[in-house]
C-alpha cells in the first residue's frame, strides 16, 4: 500500500456534533440527555442566533390535561409562498396538550385538514386506545367546517375569538418552537427554500425527542411510547450521504455508490 494513504479517523462526537444532529436546541436541553454525557464550553452557534430571534411572550393561564389526547390544539400554518419540493404550501400542527407531542401534516390547500383529523383521531383510539375529548382551534373555516362531525362524535369544540391568537397560545408557541429549529436547521444546511417542508417535519421529529422540563426532563417520545428515544442513528440535516447503487449498475466498473444529502429518515407527522 502506498504509505501516503491513510485511513480515515472515525468522527469524533462533539457536543457541537449532536447540538446540529439535535435540531439545535440549548444546552440546558442537551444536558438533560444523560446517555449523550456532554460538556459544553460557551460557543456561539451562529445557526441558533439567526433562526431563534423572538419577541416577549404573553402571560395566559392554562386548564391543562389530565390524561393524554384529552385536549388537542390544531393550527393550520400558511400559505407559503414557495410551494414545498412536495406540493405543498401549508402545514397542520397537533398538539397533545398531555405530553405536549406534535404531530405535522404538509398540506397542498387547506381543505385537507377535514380528512387529516379524522384520521388523527382514529390513530388516537386504536394505537393508544386514547379518544380525544376536547379538541382547540382557532375560528377558520377549516375547522368550523368539522364541528358537526366533532359533536356527533361528542368532542367539544373549543375556538378562539376572531383576531385573538393568544387564546390558542398552546400551539401558537409550539408553531415558533417548530419554525425556529427549522430556520436553524436551514441556515445550518444552506439548502434551497424548496426543502422547508423537509425542514418542518425533521423540526417535529427532533422535538418529540428533546427532554422537556414541562415532562420533569422526560421526552414526548419517551411517555407516548413507554421507551427513551435512540439517538445514535440521528445525522445532521443536511450533510453528505451515500447511497447503495449496486442494484442498479450493470457496469462492473461503474462506481457502486451515489453521492446525496441527507434530508429526512422517511418522516410522517410524529
Amino acid at each position: 500500500m502506498d504509505p501516503s494513504h491513510k485511513c480515515l479517523a472515525a468522527v469524533v462526537e462533539t457536543p457541537e456534533l449532536w447540538h446540529c444532529r439535535l435540531g439545535h436546541p440549548s444546552h440546558n436541553v442537551m444536558k438533560t440527555i444523560g446517555s449523550l454525557n456532554l460538556s459544553f464550553e460557551n460557543k456561539v452557534c451562529d445557526a441558533c442566533m439567526r433562526g431563534k430571534q423572538t419577541r416577549e411572550v404573553f402571560s395566559i393561564n392554562y386548564t391543562r390535561a389530565f390524561e393524554a389526547f384529552e385536549m388537542i390544539h390544531c393550527d393550520v400554518w400558511g400559505p407559503y409562498r414557495t410551494q414545498a419540493s412536495c406540493g405543498s404550501r401549508y402545514f397542520l400542527t397537533v398538539v397533545d396538550d398531555y405530553f405536549r407531542a406534535v404531530w405535522i401534516y404538509l398540506m397542498r390547500e387547506k381543505n385537507e385538514v377535514g380528512q387529516i383529523l379524522k384520521n388523527f383521531l382514529a390513530m388516537a383510539k386504536l394505537q393508544f386506545k386514547q379518544e380525544g375529548k376536547i379538541i382547540r382551534t382557532d375560528n377558520g373555516t377549516e375547522f368550523q367546517c368539522m364541528k358537526k362531525y366533532f359533536l356527533g362524535l361528542g368532542i367539544i369544540f373549543q375556538t378562539s375569538c376572531v383576531d385573538t391568537p393568544q387564546q390558542n397560545g398552546r400551539v401558537e408557541r409550539k408553531h415558533r418552537h417548530i419554525l425556529n429549529v427549522e430556520r436553524s436547521l436551514r441556515f445550518h444546511a444552506h439548502l434551497p427554500i424548496q426543502f422547508w417542508g423537509e425542514y418542518i417535519l425533521t423540526a417535529g421529529y427532533l422535538i418529540n425527542r428533546l427532554p422537556s422540563p414541562l415532562l420533569h426532563g422526560k421526552t414526548p417520545c419517551e411517555l407516548l411510547f413507554g421507551k427513551a428515544p435512540l439517538y445514535n442513528q440521528l445525522r445532521v440535516f443536511g450533510c453528505l450521504c451515500y447511497a447503495s447503487n449496486i442494484n442498479r449498475s450493470r457496469d462492473k466498473f461503474e462506481s457502486r455508490i451515489r453521492k446525496c444529502v441527507f434530508l429526512t429518515k422517511g418522516l410522517e407527522g410524529f
